[in-house]
This record gives C-alpha cells, sequence and structure tokens, in this order.
C-alpha cells in the first residue's frame, strides 16, 4: 500500500557488531541529532571516519546515491547504513564494548 507513495526505507537496524567493522558516519556539524551522536562517540572514546555532508557535496552526493535519502546522521557499517541518532548511539555502546575486550 506504501510502497507507490514511498521509496523503500533504507535498512534501520543492524546486527550486533563484531568488533571489526568498517564506520563511516555521514552528518552535519549543524544537526543537532549528529551533535547528539559526535558527543557519544567522544564519551566512548571512539574514533569513527566521518562525511559531511553541508560541506563536502560528494558525500552529500554519495549518501543520496546509497540511500535515496540524505538524512543525517547516518552511520555506515561495512557499507549498511543504520539511520536514527538512538540507534547510532546504541549500536555504538555495543561496539565500544567490544573494542574493550579486545
Amino acid at each position: 500500500m506504501y510502497g507507490r507513495f514511498f521509496s523503500p526505507k533504507p535498512k534501520t537496524d543492524s546486527s550486533a557488531p563484531h568488533g571489526k567493522e568498517t564506520l563511516l558516519l555521514y552528518s552535519t556539524t549543524s544537526c543537532p541529532f549528529c551533535i547528539r551522536v559526535f558527543g557519544h562517540i567522544e564519551q566512548l572514546g571512539l574514533s569513527i571516519e566521518r562525511a559531511d555532508t553541508a560541506r563536502d557535496s560528494g558525500a552529500r552526493e554519495a549518501l543520496h546515491a546509497k540511500t535515496g535519502r540524505s538524512t543525517v546522521p547516518c552511520l555506515f557499517i561495512d557499507g549498511e547504513p543504520l539511520f536514527e541518532s538512538r540507534d547510532i548511539m546504541s549500536w555504538l555502546t555495543a561496539y565500544a564494548a567490544l573494542q574493550g575486550q579486545n
């Protein structure tokens, strides 16, 4: 029913982290949800590559090409998008716990 009005929704959940993922965070410095994720990343002591979609048109185009959306924050986990700041922070918390075990 909704298919003709909405494009397919990108993945909004992700499997549990295994600790060896390749991560890329699409974000902007002016988005309050991105700022929340930045603070969480800092609190967890993680270093994650970022692509600023406001300053880099290539990053914005890549995000849209991969997901059909330009919504940030979007964390790519091994090439799979994860949207929603709370979902991203939850996943990163589990990821950070695994990093501490390594």
